[in-house]
């Protein structure tokens, strides 16, 4: 028999009284007060209507919602919005692995605040540009105690800061920005624990299970759809999973549509829901990183069309077409020259003498011929770069010089959908991650 998912509950609802919450009548809380959680509670796989009704009310339901559970899953369902427009969210806790590292990701619950940006005191971004009711994915920091810095997106505007925040590794949190800006109670922030933490959902010993999950109207009838990538990990310690397939759960008629990605192995595989193509429909961005010291990502976009999964992205098709010629030159330059069009970009790398004294001499003069590369797809960021509600890529591509982990810079080049496929709009050389 299959090991049960688990689900617990969140009150974020800022103006709301407490709540009792069920699953086709069993109760999943009681009683429950702004701002707390219940246990994880187990449940097994199966399609449930959640209910939430004021504590006191006989159970008479103030909203309610269907939600499908699936197999080995972990689940936060939090109550949010205002109580006149009270709504029901589910969040999934479940992680591929849980590595050496913290590992966090953060939900936006504030239903009066704009797009946010988290940061580390220091400047160190962490989450950009959250919009209200998003959950982002799980990124990895160190153990160690933070000041988190919470902005409005785009702006210098602190509108939280979280101090003395201790996070312990190998463990798994969320953060939760809930309360409001303009009102009490104020905003704040909460970081609990995720089940995947201490949670056993594995149900054979391949460990086949549900990698990552995300909600969204992919086939534009106008009802929410969930997506699931699910893969069998033959070590549970490790991140790495195979045999991936990506499925979409019709919302209307709950019947399953699947496909394999033609490269289905690899860590840290995750999705993202957004409307790529311009239809206004959400299509379904697939990231799996290939994992060893070159940092290559497999990367895929599909659509939904007439029931089917359509792949309008694919890594090799990029890689083919973004080959670059790597040359050092005089005066501690170095020319990248994209092959297909013979555009030219330069490297200045006079503020790194030191590094390079060995290929250089003193009047800045190359001693001997010598090349670099470009390495293939390292990263695919989803960005609405122009603001139209439509998804950009932005894809990366790391440039080494004599060795891997000389790093001179990154290609960065911006993709757009031109009504048949994916365009480039812009490329350009920068010198930090940070500039993307």
């Amino acid at each position: 028999m299959p090991m049960a998912s688990y689900i617990r509950v969140l009150h974020a609802s800022p103006d709301s009284p407490a709540v009792d919450v069920y699953a086709n009548e069993r109760t999943l809380a009681k009683t429950l007060t702004y701002r707390n959680f219940t246990e994880y509670i187990p449940l097994q796989e199966g399609n449930y209507n959640i209910k939430v009704s004021l504590s006191g009310s006989q159970g008479e339901a103030i909203v309610q919602d269907n939600m499908r559970v699936y197999p080995n899953s972990i689940y936060t369902v939090a109550v949010i919005g205002m109580q006149r427009k009270i709504c029901i969210m589910p969040i999934s806790d479940l992680i591929a692995s849980v590595g050496l590292n913290i590992n966090l990701k953060l939900v936006h619950l504030s239903p009066d605040t704009a797009n946010l940006d988290i940061g580390l005191q220091n400047g160190t971004n962490l989450f950009k540009d959250v919009p209200y009711c998003e959950t982002t994915n799980y990124i990895t920091l160190p153990s160690g105690t933070y000041t988190f810095q919470v902005k409005v997106t785009d702006t210098d505007n602190v509108v939280l800061t979280v101090p003395n925040q201790k996070l312990t590794s190998p463990k798994v949190y969320t953060g939760y920005i809930v309360g409001l800006s303009n009102s009490n109670p104020p905003l704040q922030m909460l970081t609990p624990l995720d089940g995947s933490s201490y949670l056993n959902t594995n149900d054979s010993p391949s460990g086949k299970l549900i990698i990552d999950s995300k909600k969204a109207d992919v086939n534009g009838d106008q009802v929410v759809d969930t997506v699931f990538l699910s893969g069998d990990k033959p070590d549970p310690t490790s991140p790495f999973t195979e045999n991936l397939s990506v499925c979409v759960e019709d919302g209307k008629n709950n019947k399953i549509i699947c496909t394999v990605p033609p490269s289905n192995a690899g860590y840290n595989a995750n999705l993202f829901l957004g409307d790529f193509n311009d239809d206004n429909v959400a299509d379904i961005l697939i990231r799996i990183e290939s994992g060893g010291s070159g940092g290559y990502l497999f990367a895929y976009v599909y659509t939904v069309l007439n029931n089917r999964l359509v792949n309008i992205f694919d890594y090799e098709d990029f890689n083919a077409n973004s080959q670059y010629q790597v040359n050092f030159m005089d005066n501690y330059l170095v020319e990248v020259t994209q092959i297909n069009n013979q555009n030219t970009f330069s490297i200045d790398l006079s503020n790194r003498k030191e590094e390079f004294s060995d290929i250089y001499d003193e009047n800045g003069k190359l001693i001997q011929p010598l090349q670099g590369s470009v390495l293939p797809l390292g990263g695919l960021i989803p960005q609405d770069t122009d603001n139209d509600g439509n998804f950009e890529l932005i894809a990366i591509q790391r440039i080494i010089g004599r060795f891997n982990a000389e790093t001179l810079g990154y290609v960065k080049t911006t993709l757009d959908w031109d009504g048949t496929g994916f365009t480039t709009i812009k490329t350009e050389i920068v010198t930090s991650i940070d500039q993307f």
